[in-house]
């Protein structure tokens, strides 16, 4: 269990690019573990990844997620900590890294009651592979996890989440500064509620994810079923201390006096 409780929405993280290159064929799965976050690295130093927001939905024009790798009992482990647009946190992963893959073990949400307060929700892991570390192209393997709860604001009804992953091909991008080799993934999920009184409904969504050599998840795309879609592009990654020095710094001062105070300027 992580300190903080976090975030209440399921944001599975998507992404488009132009310039896709079919992987070549090889004698055996492929290793991409250098594709995923660098988890040993971010033991030494946890980084906040900011991505500037490309989505079409009304939303903040940043939001925020904080990486930071954990030695625990022989074993490392990926904490995720997702932040609003406000640097509020909504929601906390904990991932086991294993030889093959990376596996969901915990995911906190902050899901707002009947009344809008936040509730911290633990949600249950019905299937955890996220992440495979192994590709074989001859082979395509959707892979992802599926996870349940019971959101505060409606007793007795479960919400389902799903997410599968499809490896699509090679490519390469132009990020904070650099040019990278790359995985692009297809997303296919769903979002679905079963409520005893007023029926099931299971929306559903697509989209794309894009894993940047030696950095992780650099771009995504979420194409929902209303025609809306939630994405977003990595623009800065900075250490947590230096992050919120500069939130301090930049924060309005609430001593000084507003437009509204009666002087004239």
């Amino acid at each position: 269990m992580f300190a903080n409780p976090l975030g209440t929405c399921v944001r599975a993280l998507v992404l488009i690019v132009s310039g896709l290159t079919l992987a070549a064929c090889t004698d055996g799965p492929r290793d991409v573990r250098n594709y995923y976050f660098p988890v040993r690295d971010l033991a030494e130093r946890g980084l906040v990844y900011v991505y500037d927001n490309t989505g079409t939905l009304p939303g903040p024009p940043q939001e925020f997620s904080y990486y930071l790798g954990v030695d625990v009992d022989t074993a490392l482990h990926l904490a995720i900590t997702h932040y609003d647009g406000a640097f509020e946190p909504r929601q906390q992963n904990r991932e086991q890294v294993r030889n093959d893959g990376a596996y969901l073990e915990e995911m906190l949400l902050l899901a707002p009651d009947s009344a809008g307060r936040s509730i911290p929700v633990m949600a249950d892991v019905l299937f955890p592979r996220t992440f495979p570390f192994y590709l074989d192209p001859a082979v395509p393997e959707a892979m992802g996890y599926r996870i349940s709860f019971e959101p505060p604001s409606k007793a007795g009804t479960t919400n389902f989440v799903s997410l599968n992953r499809t490896f699509r091909g090679d490519t390469t991008v132009q990020v904070l500064g650099g040019r990278y080799d790359a995985l692009v993934f297809d997303l296919a999920g769903e979002v679905s509620q079963r409520d005893p009184a007023a029926g099931d409904i299971s929306p559903q969504f697509t989209g794309y994810e894009i894993y940047a050599k030696g950095i992780g998840l650099v771009e995504y795309r979420r194409d929902l079923s209303v025609g809306a879609s939630l994405g977003g592009k990595l623009s800065r990654r900075v250490g947590m201390d230096d992050w919120l020095a500069e939130l301090k710094r930049t924060a309005p001062d609430p001593t000084a006096p507003d437009d509204h105070s009666g002087h004239n300027h």
